[in-house]
């Protein structure tokens, strides 16, 4: 609910595992569905896996027939672009965001829980990623050999990856980009200032503290 109320303009799908979950926002914190913002019950990893087989479906489908796509686009706007975007894989994800809490406290991760930083499951997500895609994940462990193998994993399937270590608790938060190309790490505090300016705050301070984390943010790959 806090994300859609900072951007309503974005299509946001959230993932809950237990529906008593669902009943709780419903009944006591006002949550109601609409377009813009969907709850999908269901396991987190099969719900990815889903969505990048679809993806990888659609992408196909895509290149096959690239030249009638944008004919098509051509004719009936004459945008290419806009088509182009409009006929991209349907369950093409442009932001992921993971952030579960383990129950297996053996695994000496508290966030995620170790299924999620498989090299399997991040494939997974970045084949369910769209060209430009971003997969966060709030990695919570008080093991460095933890955290180094996890940042490992995720230099091996992504193109570049930056990291945001929340000095006041145990957090990190690894951001992995798909694409190529990549924004530098001295210009992301002014890419924060313009994402500020997008965003609704009901409080003023948050975006302080925006600007504050994003000049924290390090480059790792």
């Amino acid at each position: 609910m806090f994300l859609h109320g900072c951007v309503p303009f974005l299509k946001t799908e959230v993932v809950e595992l237990d529906p008593t979950m669902l009943n709780l926002a419903k009944d006591y914190f006002g949550f109601i569905q609409t377009e813009h913002l969907k709850v999908h019950i269901a396991d987190g990893i099969h719900f990815v896996q889903e969505c990048a087989t679809s993806s990888a479906a659609e992408k196909l489908s895509v290149c096959e027939n690239e030249n009638v796509s944008k004919v098509m686009s051509l004719s009936s706007n004459g945008s290419c672009t806009s088509s182009h975007a409009a006929s991209r894989g349907k369950r093409s994800i442009d932001i992921l965001v993971i952030d579960v809490d383990s129950s297996e406290s053996s695994s000496g991760m508290i966030c995620p829980a170790p299924d999620f930083v498989e090299e399997s499951f991040l494939l997974t997500v970045k084949g369910a990623l769209s060209v430009q895609g971003l997969f966060v994940i709030n990695l919570v462990s008080r093991s460095s050999a933890i955290k180094d193998m996890v940042v490992s994993r995720m230099k091996m399937v992504f193109s570049h990856l930056f990291c945001l270590q929340v000095e006041e608790d145990v957090n990190t938060v690894l951001f992995g980009l798909c694409s190529d190309s990549c924004i530098k790490e001295d210009c992301i505090p002014q890419a924060a200032v313009q994402l500020e300016k997008l965003l609704k705050f009901k409080h003023p301070e948050i975006s302080q503290s925006i600007r504050d984390l994003a000049k924290k943010i390090r480059c790792l790959k």
